[in-house]
Parts: structure tokens; sequence; C-alpha cells
């Protein structure tokens, strides 16, 4: 049998062909004829022209009781009941897309009618022949329930013809307050524009015994998503479980045995996890593997559920009106009430006697004036002003009974009333329901004004109806001074750029009945001609028969948003401490500038020296202000047209496009220039720069850069050692100026090294180093607050922690700057001990270097000699105890025992010679 190869647009089921060889092993859960095959849905395929019916599945031929062979022979027309004119008018709406939702009668074999549904899209054979793609479903039960409320409504009016005009005020109050529900709920809401049935392909996993654990979602289409809210590249190949933890081991044992024993099931669910009802069709297109075909019937189930509704709340209503039967004889003023009636409102029938008085004890007391005065009327009228109550009813149990109370006088004596009869209606389900509904539409109210979107809806004319708080402030327009008005005269909105108007939303929703997105760039004027960049969408709002009844425009402003995205950009693009271009950037403007016509292009790369150095020794806040520096430099001296990046920590670049070799040189020595003159406290700044230029467009860029930045670095070589040592001596310039005490300390413990050493007999150089040495132990308390090196008591574990970081902190100041290698590595143990207990290393003896041994010794004398704030000084003779105390544990013993001779030699005189002009 000849098959088309259609695109469904409906469902969504042929992925592209690169996506099903990607799934080679499920192919067929793809295959029109599998799907077409295994659908328990009734499928046809009809040509659009001639209303052929072209193809049929097996599902087809089990509903209509034709054979397959027998359908493919016959027209639309002789299964469709409508007129051969009015089926071509309903497949043109078809193949046009303005419906794909109709509902139909068709006759069958056997000569019976069924009430049935379509959902028919317009699709294509191999050939480009237009064909229209209908599933049939059933709803003749749907329909006879329908039918069957409606006959139980009419033989009920029959059936109490006395009472009709009661009924009917009745009904119609019914059916006000449901229609003010439906269009309260409608006027918000847009129909799905098509009703798809969900596809999915699904992978059975099973357990090492071969049973069904669990399965996962391989692919799914448009319709699948729509339906169930999930989003297929979600949950692609994750398992059920992972994506509803609670569902239950029998589904997973169904579609098993679908997927592995190839059975078909036909399934009606209700998914607690979607809140939602489907009819279900699973197949195994191949082994393991397992297809459902679902239709969202949610709404079938809930019309089901409100005729059902219905119905109970009208034979409710009949049995109340019965009940409530009155007739009242004006002229012995007795009056009759019936049982029901009484029953009502809680008694029996003796507990409630038959008087005017009766009714009117347990009637609200503020209802009964409204009752006579209703009853005049209606007499003095003649019975021409009906006579017609809502009013309240004390039950027995203390609850409010809301009735309808109606009647007619029906015997007169000229303009005299002698009899009057009536009935009560027991209306408190209706009061309900208007309270609910009164609720509700309070509730809308209060979410539409809190929503932080602008809301503004029409009606049908495109006239503004209703608008939120948040509408009201961006347009500048009141609900009072907008309502009625034309949407576009209260929307005005322009191109942000060319100052044009923009298209009306509301006019092009309603002429496209689609959902709709304004253009980017858009800005609203306000009604102060203020103007307020926005961005929003527009959709029809319908009624429960997919009828446009107006527009819904939902509105934000974006300025927020706009700044954001504006600040991301720029920072995209920007280094975010110095406001220079970045890495990026750079890199994008150096392809774009490679052209001929910014020949000779010259790059300049250039480098801060000691830029670490700054930042162990001042803190990184002083490093962040050097290249702040530096960057102000550049953008000072340079053009406007040259590009500067800073492409690293301390690294920038300058791409000059039409500059000589020349040119640069000189914006070279205007920067050297500017940055000698630059001062930032103590802070040394220094840079080294590199270039080379692009003469012709031959050269390879990348070569250019190269050789700028390796004339870079050779100059860095000699010019950054001269900023490192100016460096270092600033730093204990500073240290000194910041803190007297400590140059006194370092300058004492350097001389008492070189003496030390004399009595060890070192030679002269060793000497020199020695007393450097010791002049520089403590640099790194430059980086060190001053409170805690000049506090008076006992530091805290927290601050002395910080303290012992200075002899790492020093080590790395000195070791930047070549002349100073060898008095890094002294520097950095003169706090280990000779037992190996000291920091920042804990190495011991030997391991120690030899001066950084006499530091610990010569440190530790000025210390317990001089006088702090916390503590008096030792003697002479008591630190040298306290030294001998701790040798072999803390102090090198021979270091110890030198420092003891050398004073010795000094005859007492070795504190004085070391305070010297001190």
């Amino acid at each position: 049998m000849k098959r088309f190869y259609f695109i469904f647009s409906l469902l969504i089921i042929f992925i592209s062909l690169a996506s099903v060889s990607a799934y080679a092993d499920t192919t067929d859960a793809y295959n029109p004829d599998t799907i077409f095959e295994n659908n328990k849905s009734v499928m046809l395929l009809i040509d659009s022209t001639t209303g052929d019916i072209i193809d049929a599945n097996s599902a087809a031929a089990d509903f209509y009781g034709y054979t397959r062979k027998e359908l493919t022979k016959m027209k639309i027309s002789e299964i469709n009941i409508l007129s051969d004119q009015e089926i071509k008018e309903e497949m043109k709406a078809a193949i046009l897309e303005k419906r794909n939702y109709f509902e139909f009668k068709h006759r069958l074999k056997d000569g019976s009618i069924k009430d049935v549904e379509v959902y028919s899209s317009p699709a294509s054979d191999k050939t480009g022949n237009a064909v229209l793609f209908s599933i049939v479903h059933d709803i003749t039960a749907k329909k006879l329930a329908e039918r069957e409320a409606i006959r139980n409504k009419m033989m009920v009016i029959y059936l109490f013809g006395a009472i009709i005009v009661t009924l009917i005020i009745a009904v119609f109050v019914i059916n006000r307050v449901k229609k003010n529900e439906r269009t309260n709920k409608n006027k918000f809401k847009t129909l799905f524009e098509n009703m798809n049935e969900g596809f999915a392909l699904h992978e059975i996993v099973v357990n090492q015994d071969g049973q069904p654990i669990d399965y996962r979602f391989l692919d799914a289409n448009h319709a699948f998503e729509k339906i169930t809210g999930l989003q297929i590249d979600k949950i692609k190949d994750k398992t059920v479980k992972e994506v509803f933890p609670n569902t239950e081991q029998y589904w997973i044992d169904t579609y098993g045995d679908v997927a592995i024993h190839g059975k078909n099931v036909k399934f009606s669910n209700y998914s607690s996890e979607l809140d939602k009802h489907f009819n279900v069709n699973v197949y195994s297109p191949q082994a393991n593997y397992f297809v459902t075909v679902f239709t969202d019937v949610t709404l079938e189930k809930k019309a089901q559920e409100q005729i059902e509704s219905e119905k109970r709340l009208l034979e409710t209503i009949l049995e109340d009106t019965l009940s409530g039967y009155w007739d009242w004889d004006l002229k012995a003023n007795t009056e009759y009430l019936s049982p029901s009636f009484k029953t009502m409102f809680g008694y029996s029938n003796d507990e409630l006697e038959n008087s005017p008085e009766a009714w009117q004890a347990i009637i609200f007391r503020e209802d009964l004036p409204r009752v006579f005065e209703q009853f005049e009327k209606h007499v003095s009228s003649k019975g021409e002003v009906p006579f017609y109550n809502e009013v309240r009813y004390h039950h027995k149990n203390g609850s409010t009974v809301w009735v309808i109370c109606s009647g007619r006088v029906v015997e007169w004596d000229g303009d005299k009333p002698l009899r009057m009869v009536g009935c009560h209606i027991n209306i408190s389900k209706i009061k309900e329901l208007e309270h609910i509904n009164e609720e509700e539409r309070t509730l809308f109210k209060t979410t539409l004004h809190s929503i932080g979107d602008g809301v503004i809806s029409t009606d049908i004319n495109g006239n503004v109806d209703i608008m939120n708080s948040v509408a009201e402030s961006l347009t500048g327009w009141t609900m009072e001074e907008a309502k009625g008005h034309p949407f576009k005269s209260v929307f005005v909105i322009i191109n942000e750029f060319t100052r044009t108007k923009c298209d009306d939303p509301v006019e092009k929703v309603f002429k496209t009945e689609e959902i709709i997105e304004l253009e980017n760039h858009t800005l609203l004027i306000k009604k102060n001609a203020e103007e307020v960049p926005i961005e929003d969408s527009a959709a029809p709002i319908r009624d429960e028969k997919g009828n446009i009844t107006g527009v819904v425009v939902v509105f934000r402003d974006c300025s927020d948003k706009r700044e954001k995205q504006e600040k991301i950009q720029y920072l995209s693009y920007h280094d975010q401490l110095t406001g220079l271009y970045n890495r990026h950037f750079f890199e994008e403007e150096l392809l774009r500038l490679d052209v001929e016509r910014n020949l000779p292009f010259t790059i300049a790369m250039l480098d801060v020296n000691g830029l670490k150095l700054t930042n162990d020794a001042f803190g990184h806040e002083a490093g962040d202000l050097l290249l702040k520096n530096v960057a102000k430099v550049l953008k000072n001296e340079c053009r406007t047209d040259d590009i500067i990046s800073r492409i690293g920590g301390d690294e920038f670049i300058i791409l000059l496009p039409k500059t000589s070799p020349t040119e640069a040189e000189l914006i070279v020595k205007r920067i050297y220039k500017a940055i000698d003159e630059q001062k930032v406290d103590n802070i040394v700044i220094s840079v080294s720069i590199g270039w080379e230029t692009k003469e012709y467009i031959s050269q390879d860029i990348k070569e250019v850069f190269a050789k700028a930045e390796d004339y870079m670095y050779r100059k860095k070589i000699t010019e950054s050692q001269s900023m490192r040592n100016q460096t270092i001596k600033v730093i204990m310039q500073t240290l000194h100026e910041t803190n007297a005490r400590e140059k006194v300390h370092s300058e004492r413990v350097g001389k008492l090294c070189r003496k030390i050493g004399e009595s060890m007999k070192l030679d002269d150089e060793v000497l020199k180093e020695l007393e450097l040495a010791g002049l520089m132990h403590d640099i790194g308390k430059i980086a060190i607050n001053n409170d805690i090196l000049n506090k008076p008591g006992k530091l805290t574990d927290a601050e002395f922690t910080e303290i012992k970081k200075h002899p790492e902190i020093s080590y790395h100041i000195l070791k930047s700057a070549d002349v100073y290698t060898r008095l890094a590595e002294y520097v950095l143990s003169h706090h280990e001990r000779w037992d190996g207990k000291g920091y920042p290393r804990g190495i011991s003896g030997e391991d120690i270097p030899l001066v950084a041994r006499i530091i610990t010794v010569a440190d530790a004398y000025e210390a317990m000699t001089a006088t702090r704030t916390y503590k008096e000084a030792f003697s002479h003779e008591q630190a040298i105890e306290e030294l001998k105390r701790c040798a072999g544990t803390q102090f090198d013993p021979d270091i110890v025992h030198a420092c003891e001779k050398y004073c010795w030699m000094m005859n007492g005189n070795f504190t004085t010679e070391l305070k010297g002009d001190h």
C-alpha cells in the first residue's frame, strides 16, 4: 500500500535524518508506518482537494466497520454527514490552519451515527501534494451525557410547569453566576492553539535478572512538552525516577511488559505529578523500547465533571422548589406552608404553624421591609411588577438560608388581593458560588496589582478595559483616565534609534491571532512625555469557544536589565581595576587593525617593574594604586585612536595604528617622562617598554608582537633590578621613619652581628654581609600593622601568628633584587631554633645558615637588653646568662660562646659600645 511521508506539524514526530542516525537503534519508533499502524487512535489521510481518503490505519477500520481497502476507495463525504460545500469549507479552514479542531457527526458502515472530535493539520507527501492528516476521537458518550443533562432539565421544567416563572428566574440566577465566573476566568486565559497528541520514545531499564526497574526518556515531540510542561532537552537520557522520584513500580512493570513482550496497551490515566488526565496508547517498535502516544483529556474530564455538578445543582434546586410552596389567604389572614417549606429551615411540619406570623418570625428583620415593599408594588401594579425577593431566613440550627421568594396574586376583588400563591427556592449554594466568585475577582484584582509587570487588557474593539497599578505608573495614565480609550493612544511606543512609531501590538494580535513580542530597543512614551525602555508581549484573549474577545499586553521597565547588560558588556571588554581594555578586546582589535590602511602599525608592550615587591611590602591596595597610576599615565600620553589594554597582572599593550618607529619612540619617551614624574606615597613607579613596527602587509603580526615582547624583556633586565634596589631602600627608610624603635633595634643587631663575626674570626666580606643582614633582618615588618608592632602588652595568638609572617615577607622582598639574594636566605631563617622548633620551616642545627644563627643570638640579646614599654631591660650579665641557658636548644652553643667571649674582651663595656650615638 502506498505510504506518504509527511511532516507532522501537529505532533513533530519526524525529527531530522541526522537525529535519526544518532539513534540508529531506535529508528523504528520514528517510522511513519510504525506510528500509523500501531496507534490506537483513528487516523486518516485525506486528499485536501478531492476529499478522497488516501489511507486509513487499523484503528480507523475497526471504528468505521469498513476494511482499510474499502475506506481508501471512499470520499470523506461518505462518512461526514455535512454537505459537500460545508466539508470543503471545513477542509479549507484546516489547510489554511485557521482551525485544527472540529466536531462532526460520522456515519459508520452499520448506519449508526457517532459524535467525533477531529484534529486535522496540513501535511504533504513525497511529491509535495497537499494532504490532511486527521486524528479522530469518539466523543459520543460525552455528547450523550451533555444531551442527557439537557433532557433532564427540560423534563423537570415540564413537570413543574406551575412554577415555571420561578424556575426560569432560578435558572437565570444560576446561569448568571456561572457565566460571570466563566467570563472572569476566560478573560485572561488564552487557548492552546493546537491540540496535539503527545509522542515519547523510551528505553526500558532492567536489572541483571531482566526485570524492569526503570525507563529512560529518549525523545519526545513538541506536543509532549506542551502537554506535560517538561522540556525534552532537560529530561533526555534521564530515567523516570530521576524526573519523577515518586513513580510507582506498577507503571514501570506495565511499560516493561510492553517493551519486553511486544504487547500493545491502551488505557486512561491520571497523573498526580502533572495534575492531568490522559488517554494513553503504548506499543513497542522494537525489543526493550516502547512508545507512548497520549492525548490530554483533562478539559474533557473537567467538562464532564462540570456537567454532573450542574445536574446535581439543578436537581437540588428543583427539590427545594417543591418543598417551598406557600398559599396565603389575605382575606382570612391565614397561610399554608408546605411541609417541605418548613424542612428547608430545619423544622418538622408540626414545629412551625401555618400562619404569616410563622415565616415572619424566622425571616431576617432587616429583610422583612423589602418583602412588604415589593408586595405593595406587585399589588398596586395589578401584578405587572413581579413579586420577587432574595432574602435571608434563620435556620433552626442557627445558620443562614438564602431564598428566592416569588409569588403572584391569583384572586382579586376589584383592586383588592384575596389570595396569593408562591414558593421559596433555596439559593444558599448560589450565594456561596457568588461569594466564591467575588473572592476570585478580589484575588484576581489583588494578583493583578501585585505582580511586577504592567498589564493592560482591551475589549474586542481594542479599547482599554483593565490596567494594573504598574501599568498606570509606566504609562502615566490612571485606570479611570484610560478606560474606554483606544489602546494605542495610551500605549505610545517608538524605536529608540529611528524615533519612528512602532506597530500597535493589539492591532497586530487581532490581525495574526498569535502571541507577539515587541522588537528590541522600544521606548514607551509616558503621558508626561518621559521615555521608558520596555519589553513586552501581547496575546489574544479567547472565550470558551476559542473566539478572540480582546488582547492582554504584559510589559515591564527594562532600564535595570539594560543597565546590567551594558555593564556586563562593558566588563567583557574592560579591565575592572584600571578601566582600560582587557585581553579579550585587545585580541579582537589586533585582528581588526591588522590591515594595510593602518600601516605602519606599531605594537608597544609595557611591564610594571616590581609589582609583586610592592604588593609584598605595602599590600595589594598599594599595588592596585600603582597599576591605576600607570594606566592614568598611558591614557594621558597616548592618542585618542590608540588602543590601550591591560592583558595581565603587570602587563599592558598599546596598539598604535599608522605610527612609524620614530613616532612610537616619541610616545614611549613621553610615557617614561610622565612615569618618572609620578609620586605615590613611598611607592617607586617603574616600567619597561618594548615596541616593534609592522611596515609591510606581508609581515606576520604575531612575529611583530613577539619582537616587541622580547625587546621589553631585554630592557626589563636592567631597569627592573635598578627599581627593585631602589624600592628596598625605600622600604627600609619607610619602616624606620614609621617605627623609630625598629630602626634602633635593626642597627644594634647589625653591629652586634659584626662583633660576633669578628670574635669568630670571619673574613671581611662575610662580616660586611653579616652586618647588612642584621640591619635588614626585619624588613618584612613593613607589612605588619604598627599597632601590633608597638603593642605594650602581651600579643594574642592571632597577633603572634601575624608577627611570625615577617621572615617570609622579608625573604620575598630581598629575593626580588639580585644583590640581596643571599641575604634573603639568611633573614628567612633568623627565627629558626637549634633544636628545630622554630619557624617558618622548622629546620635545625647546621641546616640553618651560619649568618642566620648569628642574627638569632644578636636579635635575642638586643631584645633582652633594650627597654620596652611592657618590660624592664635585662642587664648585660642577665642577658648572657639567658643565652647560655638556652644554648643547645634555641641557640647555637658556639655562637653563644663567641658572643660571651666578645663581651669578656670588652670588660663590661659591650652594651655601651652597641648604644654608640643612640
